[in-house]
C-alpha cells in the first residue's frame, strides 16, 4: 500500500520550535491532487464542492487558495473555516466522510474575484 509522508518544520528566527520537525506517515489507497479556478460566488452562502469527490473518505487534506475563502468539511452547514489569501489548511490523520448526498469538502469564494485553489486530498 502506498504511504504519504508529511513533514512539518517550524522555526522562530531560524531556531526550531520545540516538537518540530513533525513527521507523519499515512497508508493511503487513493490521492487526488487538484488546481482549479473557483469563480467568485458573490455571497457568503453558496458553496461549491472541492474536486476531491472521488474519495468516499478523506484522511488528509492540503488546501491552498490565493484569495480569501471559506471551507466547510464533512457536510458542515455552519460558518466553516475562513482561510486568508495565500493561507493554507493542512489536515492529517482525519476522517471526513459526509456520506450520501453530502460533500466532504466545499468552498465559498466571496473575495470579489476568481480564486486559484491548489490542493491534495488522500483517502479511500
Amino acid at each position: 500500500m502506498p504511504a504519504l509522508r508529511i513533514v512539518v518544520t517550524a522555526e522562530l528566527d531560524g531556531v526550531p520550535i520545540k516538537g518540530f520537525p513533525w513527521v507523519r506517515r499515512l497508508a493511503i489507497d487513493e490521492i487526488q491532487s487538484f488546481e482549479y479556478e473557483q469563480a467568485n460566488h458573490g455571497d457568503a452562502i453558496t458553496f461549491s464542492t472541492v474536486p476531491a469527490d472521488q474519495l468516499a473518505t478523506i484522511q488528509a487534506l492540503l488546501l491552498r487558495p490565493d484569495k480569501a475563502v471559506t471551507l466547510r468539511l464533512d457536510g458542515q452547514t455552519d460558518a466553516g473555516i475562513a482561510i486568508n489569501a495565500d493561507g493554507f489548511v493542512l489536515l492529517c490523520d482525519v476522517t471526513i466522510d459526509a456520506g450520501a448526498g453530502a460533500s466532504n469538502a466545499k468552498l465559498n469564494n466571496n473575495s470579489g474575484s476568481t480564486a486559484i485553489v491548489q490542493g491534495t486530498a488522500v483517502g479511500t
